[in-house]
């Protein structure tokens, strides 16, 4: 009877931690599938395809000093039940939402906290809350690597390329050298020096704290130490960037823009190694080594030893069912929606070669490589009005990382790099181009060097309209429900963007806008002919 009921124990002990380790295991394959196409697209992201590998390494050292399991109260195991449940039902929601939008980045920061949320508890149950204090540093590193709102990183990011233009041209005035700052453009003698998004110096902060908030708990630094490592962080990060830039416009002066090229990016890998050298020398002195031998005498168990407050089966199956549910309704409805792989767009852009006035500017493999590798061209002309214009059309083919790409780019972002300043954001407005639909157009009026510039801007997605045209991505809240209720997802991408210079007034240019679209516009499919094509699965 005795040896029964300790098999019996046996058998629901292991059928706790397999649970367990399944409701694990899909809730961080559902957060990491949810945001591992940033950091495949977004260079400011890079480093988030290291961050589980860091999360399980801070995991296993906290392991060497795990205290024992602590029973857990009647009352602190309901709330922690409670709190799974609820945090389970909140990520099961975002599973289907974030499907039919995968560029919405606030839903991949509550799945994160919710997969964080869930980790946590499920710690709680196995050693009462000495392992919740233990471990809730290790597990709640996983958040440096999602990706901030975009709203949110364009804000930071332009007040960074801002700040880092005009420090910049302070130091080559105090070096001696000529140098005028046009917006985020440094002039010198020798040529124009943007400095664009990946100059912005928020990559580099994003990995310095990464890297301060690693070894500030490798090292078991005090709070107080670890505030003041992220603060040093942040200070490298920031006068690194400074550096790279002053370095790259010296150079520029002495030898030529041509020597610029061979050095930007080796110029930004040796600020960011200077910079982790730092952090890591700096936290390797201030290490407390009293704590280091009393974590070595310290062997209390492992991540999966039991503890009298650990869950029920019956509440670890409702979490997993919970979870496993949605994941397998959405892929379903999804599917059932799905456009025909070989569907197309029925109308294209056309460019104008060999048309009066019309030459083709080349896209730079730097642009192409930011924008993850769109087919596409850029072509520029003077109208019959006295304009001057240029098109940018970029098509991004059927997977789930073509709308990502087609939202890193930003006009009042990537403009403010060229050297023009935003003025106002215009009015939206639809063009008709007949059995295919709409166009809807955002437009912005920019200066540069005092000429006004109106540009317009078009995020248009493959859809299933008259002739296979395209209609405009919605990105309100209620266009994103709707992305769901229809079953949209990974849907092909194209991007329009035309700007004027010379023209007097709004109306002006969006005459000017439908006269260029009247003229390259074309319903018959055709194969974009300058760039590669790549895959984005």
């Amino acid at each position: 009877m005795g040896d029964s009921f300790k098999i019996q124990n046996l058998t629901a002990a292991h059928m706790v931690r397999i649970l367990s380790l399944l409701i694990t295991g899909t809730v961080w394959f559902v957060v990491i599938r949810m945001i591992q196409n940033d950091w495949r697209i977004d260079p400011q992201y890079s480093y988030g395809l290291l961050v589980p590998f860091l999360v399980i390494g801070l995991l296993i050292k906290r392991r060497e000093d795990c205290p024992a399991p602590e029973p857990l109260g009647v009352g602190a195991s309901v709330g922690a039940g409670i709190v799974m449940v609820t945090a389970s039902l909140l990520l099961a929601g975002v599973i289907p939402l974030a499907e039919a939008n995968p560029d919405w980045r606030p839903l991949g920061v509550v799945a994160a906290l919710a997969a964080v949320t869930i980790t946590l508890c499920l710690i709680i149950f196995r050693g009462g809350k000495a392992w919740l204090k233990h471990y809730a540093f290790a597990v709640g590193f996983f958040l440096i690597a999602v990706p901030w709102p975009r709203n949110l990183e364009q804000s930071v990011m332009s007040h960074l390329m801002s700040w880092n233009t005009a420090t910049t041209i302070e130091i080559l005035h105090w070096c001696g050298y000529e140098a005028v700052r046009q917006c985020n453009l440094i002039v010198i003698p020798a040529g124009i020096l943007g400095i664009e998004e990946a100059c912005s110096g928020l990559r580099s902060l994003q990995s310095g704290l990464m890297v301060a908030l690693f070894f500030g708990e490798v090292f078991r630094l005090t709070v107080s130490r670890r505030l003041a490592l992220l603060l040093l962080a942040l200070m490298a990060a920031l006068t690194g960037n400074i550096l790279r830039s002053s370095f790259l416009c010296i150079l520029a002066y002495r030898q030529g823009m041509a020597s610029i090229p061979s050095w930007h990016d080796p110029a930004g890998f040796i600020v960011l190694l200077l910079s982790i050298l730092i952090v890591f020398g700096v936290s390797f002195m201030w290490r407390s080594r009293s704590k280091e031998a009393d974590r070595s005498k310290n062997r209390n168990g492992g991540f999966l030893a039991m503890s009298p407050g650990a869950p029920s089966r019956a509440l670890l199956s409702l979490v997993l069912f919970i979870l496993l549910v949605p994941m397998i309704l959405t892929e379903v409805w999804f599917r059932i929606h799905d456009l025909p792989f070989d569907s197309n767009w029925g109308w294209q852009i056309e460019p104008r070669q060999g048309a009066p006035g019309v030459s083709r500017v080349t896209v730079a493999p730097a642009t192409r490589r930011m924008l993850f590798y769109p087919q596409g061209f850029s072509e520029k002309w003077s109208g019959s009005g006295g304009e001057i214009g240029q098109v940018f059309v970029f098509q991004w083919p059927t997977g789930r990382t073509a709308l990502q790409s087609v939202q890193m780019h930003s006009p009042e972002v990537c403009l403010a790099s060229m050297g023009m300043h935003l003025e106002k954001k215009l009015f939206d407005f639809n063009i008709n181009f007949g059995a295919g639909g709409e166009l809807l157009f955002h437009s912005w009026l920019f200066t540069q060097q005092g000429r006004p510039v109106y540009v317009f801007h078009s995020i248009l997605e493959q859809g299933e309209g008259p002739l296979g045209s395209s209609i405009t991505t919605d990105q309100t809240s209620k266009g994103r429900l709707e992305n769901l209720k229809i079953g949209k997802r990974n849907r092909g991408q194209r991007m329009i963007e035309v700007a004027f210079w010379n023209l007097h007034d709004e109306s002006q240019a969006r005459g000017a806008l439908a006269r260029y679209l009247g003229e390259s516009l074309r319903m018959t499919p055709t194969q974009f002919p300058e760039l590669p094509q790549k895959s984005h699965e």
